[in-house]
């Protein structure tokens, strides 16, 4: 059999039921379908997103670590709170991952 046309792959995506409703609501104010305007929100979002969160272009990127007298400085006393956090933490169980 042969199939004249080129499949493009599908990918099930939640959506908190705020962004359902705004997709929706521009969906229907533009006239576009359902998944249309999910598509067109990922083409025109994307370049912005990539832009604000990408590592290369990010402000983080600039950051140095920490030395050795800042981090003393910094993390030197000591938390109580959180160093029962950590410890209650590294108690729990790790899950073991599915073999797929």
């Amino acid at each position: 059999m042969y199939d004249s046309y080129v499949r493009n792959p599908t990918y099930p995506l939640t959506l908190p039921p705020d962004l359902l409703k705004e997709i929706r609501k521009t969906a229907k104010e533009t006239g576009l379908s359902l998944a249309e305007a999910m598509r067109q929100s990922i083409k025109i979002g994307a370049p912005k997103l990539r832009e604000d969160l990408a590592r290369e272009t990010s402000i983080l990127k600039g950051l140095k670590p920490l030395t050795k007298a800042q981090a003393k400085r910094l993390w030197g006393k000591p938390d109580p709170e959180f160093d029962a956090l950590a410890a209650h933490c590294a108690s729990l169980p790790v899950p073991e991952p599915d073999e797929d």
